[in-house]
């Protein structure tokens, strides 16, 4: 996935941290800046957690992410289903192994599924000053492990409807986000966390690509 916000100076900071930290936050923010323009591509491990009020129990999930730049991304997830989520800027494709169909999304066509992956899609791949168009972005000061937690809010109406907040954790040396959490505004939440990240490596177009056999049917969606 992008791990790349550009971050600038314009940066609303917040407010509630130490003051000698404030008087560094532009140098953060240019560092930031810096290490965020040169990431092309990421690997990374990742764990989801999916909290909603249809399920008593959290729904965990944890895989393989892939990212090229500038629209390509390749969710492999292993547990606890087997299952390939791949975007290609035009496409959403859906295929778990072993079964006899997959599923491929128009985004042209698709604007409910547009809608929910564009906070996912958006904060990965769009420079700051497109963000900053839909998204009022609050610096909250460092975490317990050293990362830098910002804070979106959508500032557009349709936006609100589904969306409360974006919470976001950034490694300063490298640029790359470790966490990431979407609150919706039904009270739903998303959490991601990625490890061993590598930061450039070698992916062709091909390692990004969905691999579904031939003998397998694609069925074609317009929506949801």
């Amino acid at each position: 996935m992008a791990f790349g916000i550009f971050f600038v100076l314009g940066l609303f900071i917040g407010v509630g941290f130490f003051p000698a930290f404030c008087q560094d936050a532009a140098e953060l923010i240019r560092t930031i800046d810096e290490q965020q323009r040169k990431i092309q591509t990421v690997a990374a491990r990742f764990s989801q957690k999916k909290e909603t009020s249809f399920f008593r129990e959290p729904l965990i999930s944890s895989g393989l992410v892939k990212f090229k730049r500038p629209d390509q991304i390749h969710w492999t997830y292993v547990k606890p289903e087997p299952m390939e989520v791949v975007l290609d800027g035009n496409t959403l494709w859906l295929y778990t192994p072993g079964r006899s169909q997959a599923e491929q999304y128009s985004l042209a066509r698709g604007k409910r599924i547009v809608q929910f992956l564009d906070p996912l899609t958006a904060i990965f791949q769009k420079p700051f000053a497109e963000l900053a168009e839909g998204y009022t972005i609050v610096f909250e000061g460092l975490a317990a492990d050293h990362s830098c937690h910002f804070r979106l809010q959508p500032k557009g109406e349709k936006v609100q409807r589904f969306l409360s907040r974006v919470d976001l954790w950034i490694d300063k040396s490298s640029g790359a986000i470790l966490r990431f959490k979407m609150l919706e505004s039904n009270g739903d939440q998303l959490s991601l966390e990625f490890e061993n990240l590598q930061i450039n490596p070698l992916l062709t177009d091909d390692d990004l690509k969905v691999k579904i056999p031939p003998s397998v049917r694609v069925l074609e969606q317009s929506g949801p």
